[in-house]
C-alpha cells in the first residue's frame, strides 16, 4: 500500500479471473456488438467455441488506462452474470469474471 492508503488491489470490482485463467489469450473473447451514437451495445460473445445471448446490459462504465479507454460491461447471460470489456486502443475484447 502507497502512503497515501488507496490500494487498487482492494478494490472489489477490478478482481481478476481465477489463477488458472489468468492469462490474456484465456480471458480475450469474441463479441457481436451494436456501434450507436458514440455508444457500444453488446449482443453476444463466443467462449470456447459456445455463444452466450445477452439478454441485458445490467451497468457499463468505463476507466482510463494512459491513453486507453477501457470500456465495462456487466452482462445478463441467462442464468450467469459475466463482466466483459472493451478495450478502445486495441479494439480486443476480454472476460473479465463470471459471477455464478
Amino acid at each position: 500500500m502507497n502512503k497515501s492508503g488507496f490500494n487498487p488491489q482492494a478494490r472489489w470490482d477490478i478482481s481478476p479471473m481465477p489463477k488458472e485463467n489468468n492469462s490474456a489469450q484465456t480471458n480475450r473473447i469474441t463479441v457481436l456488438a451494436l456501434f450507436k451514437n458514440g455508444k457500444i451495445y453488446p449482443r453476444a460473445f463466443v467462449l470456447n467455441k459456445k455463444e452466450y445471448k445477452i439478454n441485458s446490459i445490467n451497468y457499463s462504465w468505463k476507466e482510463r488506462r494512459g491513453q486507453e479507454i477501457i470500456n465495462y460491461f456487466s452482462v445478463k447471460c441467462s442464468p450467469d452474470l459475466y463482466q466483459i470489456s472493451f478495450n478502445n486502443t486495441t479494439y480486443g475484447w476480454q472476460l473479465d469474471k463470471i459471477i455464478e
